[in-house]
């Protein structure tokens, strides 16, 4: 009973007559003479028929292009005829308003018993969109091919090195500067011809920023000495900028190399100079301070005193911009050290206060930390005074016609940190300028009057250097004619812990 009943329920589900007529393909069946004995809805509806119009009164060639035509009649039936089925056959199809469409024809001769072709079934299939398909696919390979050849065409017109490389980071391309160069031709792509013309102690440096750029899909930049056909090696800024699709997802890296050496040398010159030149003026400078304190020392007038303490000050200022010169040197070098230790934050502050204020009377400092409280943090206490005195002198350099400045600190329990900030009420920095007023010789303007606050541009620059030696580093806010507020961290400890 139980199998009765569901053969009858499965007999009640198939409809085999419906699933023909309304298929998602066309279904026609026809004499070997060619005339249509049935069709199914869905055919009849893309051609524009009805039944009647079709069944016994056409012929499979009436719905065929002449070229059509030919084609089934010298290959299409012979084809039949020794096989028995013929798949995928492409056939331009007319509807009854003479539009066409093309379609993919599969047939299958119904024989009879004594091996006599009855009829023809075929199935039909619109592939309109496909061949859209093909055809934008096969634009845009030959577009594809097109721009690259006017990309390799005008790269190889460049005086720079130009490459390109998968998204995997595998060079597949690499113009005529780069053949001439190297005197290589552009199949020499290997990764070991090319890491072998990086001078040896520049290769880690450059293998791992490549490695890394390409893992985190950030853009390439490095400079490295190359070997040049003469054999010399010169300083060259390798850059690459990863091409993304639509999806965000790399699919080619693009990349140039710059010949520097002569920058990168005369950067080394200029640095040397500053050096020399700073150990040349630092000897006079500290024997003219010693003089002075000598000076000070015996009982002289008023104006005397008076003209020593100017002289001082002056002194005291050549002192700073030369040990700026000489701090900006040992950063280039690689030699700015700082000595850590378990100092008195508070103390620092209270001494860089006194030190400001013999300085500049113009603006009174709002202290927004307790000063009788003690907290004890790991740095390099000249150093940090350093930093604190710069901050200090720039916040009232860059609010002329403010009457105050603020230092605040702000300590963070959870983290053991301590937030130091120093806030101006001054000219404010644009925001596209923020990420270089930390840069070496870099000055912010007057936006009201165009003009340069003076000085070397060197302050930011090194006390970012020495604070990143401390394992943090400044940040900036700011509003342009509103102020800015300077601020950075160091770890708080326990005192006198080293």
């Amino acid at each position: 009973m139980k199998g009765q009943v569901n053969k009858e329920l499965l007999e009640s589900l198939i409809d085999v007559e419906e699933l023909y007529q309304d298929a998602p393909c066309g279904y026609v069946s026809f004499l070997p003479d060619g005339t249509i004995i049935k069709i199914n809805r869905t055919l009849l509806h893309w051609l524009g028929y009805s039944e009647e119009e079709v069944v016994h009164e056409k012929n499979f060639i009436d719905f065929i292009t002449k070229g059509g035509v030919i084609y089934y009649e010298m290959f299409y039936l012979s084809l039949l005829k020794m096989q028995g089925q013929v798949s995928e056959i492409n056939f331009e199809i007319v509807r009854k308003d003479g539009s066409s469409f093309p379609a993919l024809v599969n047939s299958r001769v119904l024989k009879g018993r004594s091996g006599e072709q009855k009829a023809i079934n075929a199935t039909i299939f619109d592939i309109t969109d496909r061949k859209k398909y093909e055809r934008e696919l096969l634009l845009a390979t030959r577009l594809a091919e097109a721009e690259k050849k006017r990309f390799e065409f005008l790269a190889d017109l460049i005086p720079e090195i130009i490459w390109t490389a998968t998204a995997e980071g595998d060079f597949d391309y690499v113009n005529q500067r780069f053949c001439d160069y190297f005197n290589a031709s552009n199949t020499d792509l290997e990764g070991e011809f090319l890491i072998s013309k990086v001078h040896q102690d520049d290769r880690v440096k450059c293998l791992r920023t490549w490695v890394l750029c390409i893992k985190r899909g950030c853009d390439f930049q490095v400079q490295v000495r190359l070997q040049s056909l003469s054999g010399d090696f010169q300083w060259h800024m390798l850059r690459a900028v990863p091409y993304k699709d639509s999806e965000g997802v790399i699919t080619k890296w693009f990349g140039s190399c710059t010949d520097i050496d002569e920058h990168v040398i005369a950067l080394q010159r200029k640095d040397e100079f500053i050096n020399i030149a700073s150990h040349e003026l630092k000897t006079p400078i500290t024997s003219l301070k010693a003089y002075n304190q000598l000076l000070k020392r015996i009982d002289d007038k008023d104006k005397a005193r008076d003209f020593l303490d100017r002289s001082a000050a002056t002194l005291s200022n050549l002192h700073f911009l030369v040990s700026s010169l000489l701090d900006v040197a040992q950063i280039n070098s690689g030699q700015l050290t700082v000595n850590l230790g378990s100092i008195s934050l508070t103390k620092v502050l209270r001494h860089s206060i006194d030190l400001i204020k013999l300085n500049y009377s113009s603006h009174s400092i709002v202290e927004e930390f307790d000063s009788e409280e003690e907290i004890f943090v790991r740095a390099d206490n000249q150093r940090l005074t350093q930093v604190m005195i710069n901050l200090l002198s720039n916040a009232i350099k860059y609010s002329p016609q403010a009457e105050k400045i603020i230092l605040r600190l702000t300590r963070n329990e959870p983290s053991a940190l301590v937030k130091i900030e120093v806030v101006d009420f001054g000219l404010g920095i644009p925001d596209e300028k923020l990420d270089s007023v930390f840069e070496k010789y870099y000055r912010v303007s007057d936006t009201k009057n165009n003009n340069r606050v003076a000085g070397l541009g060197l302050g930011l620059y090194i006390i970012q250097s020495i604070v990143k030696l401390h394992g943090s580093r400044i940040n900036v806010k700011s509003e342009v004619n509103k102020g800015s507020t300077f601020y950075f961290t160091l770890p708080v400890t326990e005192r006198g812990l080293n």
